[in-house]
């Protein structure tokens, strides 16, 4: 799966403004070609690209629309688009593709200004509920806990909707969106509102007072400079609790992210379970954005009580695959070849079991047989949310927190298909395979998993560290946190 990448590259799905409107068009690599012929070519090997070659399309939109955003986006090209016209067109066009794996580049040129020139609000915000609350490590002319009102006499719950047509996400799902809000609203909001050097900010306090304040734009690595705090915390971690409770913290399924083998942290963990007759569990996988996708097979054969399937089926569109990219020791594939293809239409190819491990029968491996508690949020994405649809849909547990950032029914990944356009020099990304999970009829197709317990902090709970996701799995599991 791409997903560990996919949150990265949020990071560099960093936007311009309207100050670089004239300097945009001056980005002309060709200039024989006018501008809008080269904007068309850009756009139409994008066009060509994805329709030849991404397998989901169609997934959440029929054939007729989806053609018909196409044609539209196309016709909107003239001498007066600029390079960062553009940009925004492909990110509204892939957010309404909804699939959370898409990713598109900023041209060099207007991410060197970014990174280096651009000004932005300087403000960091949580969103719960729709609302905008100042973070614990905001700037300090706003006391931490302020809900934001409004920005340059704009109500914030206006705001939201604008930046949300930008960013891309799985099936009809919000809490990713609101997720990368939380940590990039200062970009999505620069794409669509300008630069401006202050903004005039309407905030309420704790005690209900309506303040105003104008405040000044500021270098986006001023305002990063604190985000580095949680760097050091392990992304794979075990340890027992009072009264028999166990935790396992997964934080990624990347192979090159994790500082310790993966297969053998989950065997020395279950087998401590085991030997300690542990009968109660909770496995916290919020932020956890994907990775290799045997990693949650895995895991969940040592929950399983009986054989089971994970995938139903894996489907491309086309045979002309980079067969490197799907050898066994790069990817989770078994060396992928055109033998493992399986015509059943029209340019829709299924592959056969013998493409990947997770196709074939799973049998549990030292089974857990007790109670278990998922704690889950926005960022449980990809290879993650897999793996919470077949714990889901078999009821092995319970599930905490906030809905999925990656959808119950399956996603669009696999190995990433990479291009650069050739004039705009905008790097895309996107998935080859269709993955479709081994799950129970979806109540509502293009959701994530949906938790029986949706806990979700308040602005105070954020700046005290309060984990009530958490608090609440232990008081379930019969104890407090402590």
């Amino acid at each position: 799966m791409a997903g560990n990448k996919i949150y990265q590259t949020i990071t560099f799905i960093l936007i311009s403004c309207s100050a670089l409107l004239s300097y945009g068009q001056t980005l002309n690599l060709n200039s024989h070609i006018n501008h809008a012929d080269r904007l068309r070519q850009d756009f139409t090997f994008f066009r060509n690209s994805i329709q030849n070659t991404h397998p989901s399309l169609n997934r959440y939109s029929d054939e007729k629309t989806m053609s018909a955003v196409f044609d539209s986006c196309y016709a909107s090209i003239s001498e007066k688009t600029t390079d960062l016209e553009f940009y925004k067109m492909l990110k509204i066009l892939m957010s309404k593709m909804k699939d959370g794996h898409l990713y598109c580049s900023l041209p060099p040129a207007l991410e060197t200004f970014r990174s280096e020139r651009a000004s932005f609000f300087p403000v960091k915000l949580r969103f719960i509920d729709g609302k905008a609350w100042v973070d614990a490590v905001a700037a300090p002319q706003i006391p931490a806990g302020s809900e934001i009102i409004s920005i340059n006499k704009q109500p914030i719950n206006a705001v939201i909707p604008e930046l949300f047509k930008y960013i891309v996400s799985d099936g009809n799902i919000q809490t990713k969106k609101y997720h990368i809000l939380n940590n990039f609203f200062y970009f999505y909001y620069f794409i669509e509102f300008g630069e401006t050097p202050f903004f005039d900010v309407d905030y309420k306090l704790k005690d209900g007072q309506i303040k105003s304040i104008k405040i000044k734009a500021d270098l986006e690595k001023n305002i990063l400079k604190n985000e580095n705090a949680n760097v050091h915390q392990p992304l794979l971690d075990f340890s027992i609790k009072s009264n028999q409770i166990a935790l396992i913290t997964i934080r990624s399924f990347e192979p090159s992210e994790l500082k310790i083998n993966y297969s053998d942290f989950l065997k020395n963990t279950f087998k401590k379970i085991r030997e300690l007759n542990i009968k109660k569990l909770i496995i916290d996988l919020r932020g956890n954005t994907g990775g290799r996708d045997t990693y949650g097979s895995q895991l969940y054969s040592y929950l399983a009580n009986k054989p089971f399937k994970y995938y139903k089926s894996l489907q491309t569109i086309t045979m002309k695959m980079d067969f490197d990219k799907f050898k066994s020791n790069v990817s989770s594939y078994n060396n992928l070849t055109p033998k493992m293809f399986k015509k059943v239409h029209d340019n829709q190819y299924q592959l056969t079991k013998e493409a990947h491990p997770n196709l074939e029968i799973i049998y549990p491996d030292q089974s857990y047989n007790g109670e278990v508690w998922f704690l889950i949020d926005g960022l449980s994405f990809s290879t993650t949310a897999e793996f919470c649809a077949i714990a889901y849909s078999n009821k092995r547990g319970k599930f905490i927190g906030e809905e999925t950032g990656g959808t119950y029914d399956g996603n669009t990944s696999g190995v990433q298909s990479e291009l650069v356009l050739p004039n705009t020099k905008m790097e895309i990304s996107f998935g080859t395979v269709k993955y479709e999970m081994a799950v129970k009829t979806a109540k509502e197709i293009g959701r994530g998993i949906i938790p029986e317990y949706k806990i979700q902090p308040t602005s105070q709970d954020i700046i005290n560290k309060n984990d009530v996701q958490l608090n609440f799995a232990f008081q379930l599991a019969g104890q407090d946190n402590n």
